[in-house]
């Protein structure tokens, strides 16, 4: 907790202090840290600097009066994403994950805050609008979605502020606490299931993405054929970097998987696998009759998707421990970070079958 000297004794530094320090009042200091104008009077960019310099200088750190109170808690969770996400139909992707934290916030006794409109001079959403953490309203911080700033993640752990993850990260030098999806043995199992359909040439076709989940679905479909002593055949689609032979198209795709032989694909983007399907059906090819076909996104709100085999996202279940992980920061805030990686499943539709 920031301090300062008072006599023989150390007391909690505010708002007066920060307004003293950068020569300003009182009100322009709460100004500037919510975020918001004085009245009628534009607060200017060099006069907003000074109380941001003040704030550093002094180690500021506003909270709620209730954060001194007896327990130290105010009993709020606050949810925030760099990106929109507030679900306005039960089909968005992020619908099933914020159930998943409301529930688990209800039966653990936390209501939430949802900071939605927390964004610095440039627009941005930043979990620091203003210079303040914007998240202190709250016990502790739930961060999900994708275009997470690196700098202010640092700046929660530098704080030690508690916050736990919805989707695993990997940033230089922060003990991260996350939930994350077991891609890695989830698509090890569809290549297990694949085998024991008898399929023997399987293909992977990647997206070219840099997305959270990349590493371990290739990671898995490398383990599943190693074990199943299948020689993987490898192909991207998409406009991005990549390593592997790189496809023109789903029709490409196409293409590649009669020329090889192989008799499954799994398909990293499920909208690439329902293009792919599209395209095979105009050459007279079906599946399962002729290959067997899945999808890795999970994503069976997307257009066409819920006709194919997809791997499964417990989104739900992991905005329910992300919470559970969370709540355990809070009863032992020197505690090592938490992590958990929850079981995937294999939803399966018309376009598995047994190998040709």
């Amino acid at each position: 907790m920031a301090t300062t000297a008072k006599g023989s004794g150390r007391r909690k530094v505010t708002q007066a202090d920060v307004a003293k320090h950068a020569g300003v009042s009182p009100a322009i200091v709460s100004a500037v840290l919510n975020n918001r104008q004085y009245g009628n009077i534009r607060i200017s960019d060099r006069t907003r600097q000074r109380v941001l310099d003040a704030v550093r200088e002094l180690d500021y750190s506003p909270n709620l009066a209730a954060r001194n109170l007896a327990g130290g808690s105010n009993r709020l969770i606050g949810v925030f994403s760099w990106q929109r996400l507030f679900p306005l139909v039960q089909e968005d992707f992020f619908y099933e994950f914020l159930v998943g934290v409301e529930e688990a916030s209800e039966q653990a006794g936390y209501n939430l805050l949802m900071l939605t409109a927390a964004k610095n001079a440039a627009g941005e959403r930043s979990v620091f609008p203003g210079g303040a953490n914007g998240l202190q309203l709250a016990d502790g911080g739930i961060l999900l979605g994708w275009g997470e700033k690196h700098d202010e993640i640092r700046r929660l752990d530098t704080e030690r502020y508690p916050f736990v993850f919805i989707g695993e990260r990997d940033i230089a030098d922060v003990p991260m606490s996350f939930v994350a999806a077991d891609y890695r043995g989830a698509v090890a199992g569809i290549v297990d299931r694949l085998a024991g359909l008898g399929h023997r040439r399987i293909g992977m076709v990647e997206d070219t993405g840099a997305e959270e989940p990349v590493p371990g679905r290739r990671a898995g479909f490398a383990e599943g054929a190693a074990r199943n002593g299948i020689d993987p055949a490898v192909a991207a689609l998409g406009d991005g970097p990549t390593g592997s032979e790189r496809l023109e198209g789903p029709g490409a795709a196409v293409d590649w998987m009669t020329e090889r032989g192989l008799t499954a694909l799994v398909v990293e983007k499920s909208l690439d696998a329902v293009a792919i399907r599209e395209a095979a059906a105009g050459r007279a090819l079906a599946a399962p009759r002729d290959y067997s076909l899945v999808g890795l996104s999970g994503t069976p709100e997307l257009p066409g998707v819920a006709e194919i085999s997809e791997l499964s996202i417990p989104r739900r279940e992991m905005g329910r421990k992300s919470v559970d992980l969370l709540v355990q920061l809070l009863a032992d805030p020197d505690a090592a970070p938490v992590r958990a990686r929850l079981e995937c499943g294999l939803r399966e539709a018309e376009t598995i079958g047994a190998a040709r």
